[in-house]
């Protein structure tokens, strides 16, 4: 069997058959081409996102972390201010000055307790006050507090004139205490020299309230300190406990009163230091009168301390 040459039209098209599968091997070629382009490039961005996404994170948590260590530093920056602030606070506790009393060669003295004192601690503004009527009025009103009752001017004068007395100086001044309102017991030693300013004083009451104790300036000496109840525990054995109140009936003139006591008796005077009423105590022997006037805290022990100095012949 022969084979039928082609002829021209059928060569042309199976030639332009040819062409095009050429051009759409080459177009297919060249859309994989693409595609493989896009994908790849679709891969880098998915890449180059992931990476900025990690150096996001990164910085996220870098940033978390720098803050999480600012935020340690500022911790330790407070402990350490407040540190430092309660170490200056402690070494600047208000010391106070020595003031050593003539030795005493006789047993003879006195001691002085000071009862329902007015020292009342609170927190008021920015820091701890000793209330008082004048200066806290207005704060006492609002807690619906009576101002008239805060009086630590009483036992301020009532310390004052006991340490300024020949007395004391003399060294026939044993031991003051003082009870307050809240039946905080302190000791005063004779030694003390009780500042002249109420707000120097009050200043002193509260960091004794909060500390404790006060020593001496340059001597380790405490010179006014906090003590347990009940007062009796600190007295001596067998002293006469005498308090003195104007609503008492036993009218005494006291220069005679103090002339009839034993030189060798101990002996205790209780006097109360606030604005109205009386005390009322359960360990006092005999409770005695020396005025038919009413009479500060101060004015009584006055009468006392002179009294004693005459018996005493301190001069």
């Amino acid at each position: 069997m022969k084979l039928q040459p082609c002829s021209g039209k059928q060569r042309q098209s199976n030639q332009i058959d040819e062409e095009e599968d050429i051009q759409r091997g080459q177009d297919e070629k060249e859309t994989v081409e693409l595609k493989t382009e896009l994908v790849t490039r679709v891969a880098e961005e998915d890449i180059q996102r992931g990476e900025e996404e990690k150096e996001t994170l990164e910085l996220k948590t870098e940033l978390v972390t720098r803050v999480a260590e600012e935020d340690i530093d500022k911790k330790e920056t407070m402990e350490l201010k407040t540190e430092l602030v309660t170490h200056v606070a402690t070494e600047q506790l208000p010391r106070i000055p020595l003031v050593v009393a003539r030795p005493n060669k006789t047993n003879q003295g006195v001691i002085f307790v000071l009862e329902q004192a007015s020292l009342v601690l609170a927190h008021v503004g920015k820091r701890y006050r000793i209330l008082h009527a004048e200066e806290h009025g207005t704060f006492l009103r609002k807690k619906n507090l009576n101002p008239s009752n805060y009086r630590p001017d009483i036992v301020h004068e009532a310390l004052v004139e006991i340490m300024d007395s020949r007395l004391r100086m003399a060294g026939n001044l044993k031991a003051v205490y003082i009870r307050t309102d809240d039946g905080i017991l302190i000791k005063v030693d004779p030694n003390a020299r009780i500042p002249r300013s109420l707000e120097t004083f009050c200043d002193m009451m509260v960091e004794l309230l909060q500390k404790f104790s006060i020593k001496a300036k340059g001597h380790p000496k405490k010179l006014l300190s906090l003590v347990k109840n009940p007062i009796t525990q600190h007295l001596p054995a067998s002293p006469l406990k005498l308090g003195l109140s104007f609503s008492s009936q036993k009218k005494v003139h006291f220069r005679d009163y103090v002339s009839e006591i034993k030189s060798d008796q101990d002996i205790v005077f209780v006097v109360g230091t606030m604005a109205h009423g009386k005390i009322e105590s359960d360990y006092l022997d005999d409770v005695i009168s020396v005025s038919g006037y009413p009479l500060s805290a101060a004015v009584c022990l006055r009468h006392i301390c002179t009294a004693f100095e005459r018996k005493w012949n301190i001069h």
